[in-house]
């Protein structure tokens, strides 16, 4: 053994015996119970103080032991090598900390858990109502900070009581220590074991007295904790139920409003201030940046010159976010004075309709706030993320005093983002608990389930429908000359004012159709028009209201037609090219209602096509063939093409049917019954007569043609008058015994010499 270690087992053995006649925290376990069950008239305060001086006084001793004996602190951290030295610096710790507590346990017991700002405020709701908006938001943050704190107090015992179970433990296994440590004192043999044994008995009787100083400490924590949880308990109800009261009872005055109003511009002439200096600092900083790089690309690039151009991009970007959130400050602070005028309009206004908007304009703006917060808390925690690594970095790296300061700068340019976005985020979450304190003042509950959904979910429908009906697709000038000096008046033109105006247009030409088809009606039946002329000025009175209606809507709706103006040129083009053929059908059309020179009923005959006219519209008219089948034919084939109007001035046609009798039959009493039977015809005209004229004398009969007249008709089918008529003179001819020939040819032999005979063999035959 060394001269070292026998001098400190010397001094332990001499200063044990004082320390455990004199410090109670030095007894063994037996003499701590008895002490526990001493009277409670012991003042906890004085015993933690002696506690805490004989504690100083080993302490000193000890290092004086050390002192004497040669020995060093350790270089890391200034620890002593001694164990015994380490716990005793604990307990001095443990039992100042332990004194500092029993303090603040007193004075908390001494002065009430609400502070003087909670005292005022509630002072101020004695007085008859209304009260203040403002004072209520005042009281309503002292509540919402009670409730964190009570939160963050229960937590913290919890946590205590979770750290006392394990306390227990530990001083329980201290305790089962130093029985064994004195165990093997009692049946240590040597001088040497003995002040070996000793010595483990002091160490393990520390480590117990530790032990029960750290619990101590936890249950006076937890008795301090307990206490400051039922005073902020009590105050707590007090406050709701005053809240209670009070919020029915609010009001926000036009002085109030604008007291706001002007906080908030001077925080937006604030933060343009510190957006201006940060705009000049770093244009400086990027004209230094310019310049270092053209030195570096000049001379080379050093070590010293990428260190500075690394920092300065670093503190660019740290300009850049600073700048980013600024401006977003600035319009969460626009976004603020717009909530509280809708505020105000909540509060002054009894009209139902009214204050669902208000509520809707807020929720929407709520809305907002949370999407553009959930970005912020993604930056925020980014930048956390980054200040952890660079403080790493800091911390574990062992470079020179140069690169040190590097990258503490480093570190505080990644702070000063952090701290922005920081920033950002406490003025939109106040905010944000602002906005749901107003809504749920006017009704509004955020997970509210029932008959309000429905009203709520219409309201924004309505307002989301409002925002959409007041959008402003363009403006447009409109100059006028006014007094010899020049106007000019400024007109938006929005989505509803067009809807508006194409409804009113759509509604406008309903009636004026339904009264045109009347008067159509009436021009035909009572003044005698005719049913093709009454149509025509139908259509073209049409196009004229329609005309004037557009006119007088626009004006209605105060959009100039000088909006329509620059479209000029597209229709220009897309009329010169794309609706050449249209145009030319409809100018078409024009022409034929006006020239009449086809009318509906007329027989025509086009492009191998024989039918009736049905209707003729301005692009096309309608042609029913007779067999059924109707085909819409272009106006302009009217005009380019060949026509056959068999109804044009006259609906009188000429039909012509041959009949041939056998040559020797009677020709005029033939002639007779052929015209008897187209006399007899009831839809064979009278005037002109029918006639029978002796054609030819044809090849295998004598050719007899009888000519008359119909007119024409939809009752009338040419063809089947003319099958009438066939079938009449065939009887009646018949009757008379006047043959119709049949084609004949007469053979004739030449038998002056005789016929030549040929007989030939089949090849067939065998």
């Amino acid at each position: 053994m060394t001269h070292r270690q026998w001098l400190l087992v010397l001094l332990l053995t001499l200063l044990t015996p004082l320390a455990h006649a004199q410090f109670p925290f030095l007894k063994p376990k037996a003499d701590a119970a008895k002490a526990a069950s001493a009277p409670a008239a012991i003042d906890a305060r004085a015993q933690a103080e002696a506690q805490l001086a004989e504690a100083r006084r080993q302490q000193e001793a000890g290092q004086a032991a050390a002192g004497l004996d040669g020995a060093k602190p350790t270089e890391a951290e200034g620890i002593p090598s001694s164990d015994r030295q380490r716990l005793l610096d604990r307990l001095v710790v443990a039992y100042g900390e332990n004194l500092k507590l029993l303090d603040e346990f007193e004075a908390q017991k001494k002065s009430p858990p609400e502070s003087l700002r909670t005292q005022a405020l509630i002072v101020e709701f004695t007085a008859a109502p209304p009260y203040s908006a403002l004072q209520v938001d005042a009281l309503r943050d002292e509540y919402d900070a009670t409730r964190e704190r009570l939160q963050s107090l229960t937590s913290t015992e919890r946590a205590l009581k979770t750290l006392k179970v394990g306390r227990i433990d530990a001083q329980r296994r201290a305790s089962e220590a130093v029985r064994l440590a004195e165990d093997k004192l009692a049946r240590a043999k040597g001088q040497e074991e003995i002040a070996k044994e000793r010595v483990n008995r002091e160490l393990a009787a520390l480590r117990r007295q530790l032990a029960e100083a750290e619990l101590a400490n936890i249950v006076v924590g937890l008795e301090r904790t307990a206490l400051e949880i039922n005073g902020r308990q009590t105050l707590s109800s007090e406050m709701q139920g005053l809240l209670a009261r009070v919020l029915r009872e609010q009001q926000l005055s036009k002085d109030e409003l604008e007291q706001q109003q002007a906080t908030l511009r001077k925080e937006l002439n604030k933060t343009n201030g510190e957006i201006d200096a940060i705009v000049r600092g770093n244009t400086y900083r990027a004209k230094e940046r310019a310049r270092l790089a053209t030195l570096a690309a000049a001379s080379g690039s050093g070590l010293a010159d990428a260190r500075r151009l690394q920092l300065i991009d670093a503190r660019l970007e740290t300009d850049r976010v600073e700048l980013l959130t600024l401006s977003w400050l600035q319009s969460l602070l626009q976004t603020a004075s717009d909530a509280w005028a809708l505020r105000y309009v909540g509060f002054h206004s009894a009209d139902a309709s009214t204050r669902q908007e208000v509520i809707s304009g807020l929720q929407r703006i709520r809305e907002e706030l949370s999407s553009r917060q959930e970005i912020t808390s993604q930056l925020q925690q980014a930048a956390r993320i980054e200040v952890r690594e660079q403080s790493l970095r800091l911390e574990g790296a062992v470079t020179d005093a140069d690169t040190a300061l590097q990258e503490s700068n480093l570190l505080d340019a990644l702070q000063q983002r952090r701290l922005a976005y920081q920033r950002l985020e406490r003025a939109s979450g106040r905010l944000e608990r602002q906005l749901d304190r107003w809504l749920e003042d006017l009704g509004f509950r955020a997970n509210a389930t029932g008959s309000d959904d429905w009203k709520l979910a219409l309201l924004q429908l309505t307002q989301t429908l409002k925002t959409v009906w007041d959008f402003e697709m363009f403006a447009v000038e409109d100059s006028s000359l006014i007094d010899g000096k020049t106007v000019t008046v400024t007109y938006g033109v929005t989505v509803g004012k067009s809807i508006g105006a194409l409804l009113l247009f759509l509604l406008g030409y309903w009636l004026f159709a339904r009264l045109s088809r009347r008067l159509q009606k009436v021009m035909v039946s009572r003044f005698g028009v005719d049913e093709q002329v009454a149509s025509v000025i139908r259509r073209w009175a049409m196009i004229a209201l329609a005309v004037v209606l557009v006119i007088l809507i626009l004006n209605l709706a105060r959009i100039p037609l000088t909006v329509f103006a620059f479209m000029g040129g597209a229709l220009a083009i897309g009329i010169g090219f794309g609706a050449q053929t249209i145009i030319k059908n409809v100018i078409s059309g024009i022409i034929i209602l006006f020239e009449r020179k086809i009318r509906v009923g007329d027989m025509i005959a086009l492009g191998g096509m024989t039918g009736h006219v049905v209707a003729v519209d301005l692009r096309a008219s309608t042609v029913r063939g007779f067999d059924g089948v109707e085909a819409l034919v272009p106006n302009s084939n009217f005009l380019e093409n060949q026509v056959l109007n068999w109804t044009y001035s006259s609906p009188r046609q000429r039909r012509e049917v041959r009949v041939g009798i056998a040559y020797g039959a009677a020709v005029h009493q033939a002639a007779e019954i052929i015209g008897g039977c187209a006399r007899d015809h009831g839809q064979i005209l009278k005037d002109p007569p029918p006639e029978v004229y002796f054609e030819d004398f044809g090849d295998n009969s004598l050719l007899l043609l009888l000519m008359y007249w119909v007119e024409l008709g939809p009752d009338l089918n040419s063809r089947r008058v003319d099958s009438d008529i066939r079938f009449a003179v065939e009887k009646r001819l018949a009757a008379a015994g006047i043959p119709i020939p049949f084609p004949q040819r007469d053979v004739h032999l030449d038998v002056s010499r005789p016929l030549p005979v040929c007989l030939s063999k089949d090849a067939g035959d065998p």
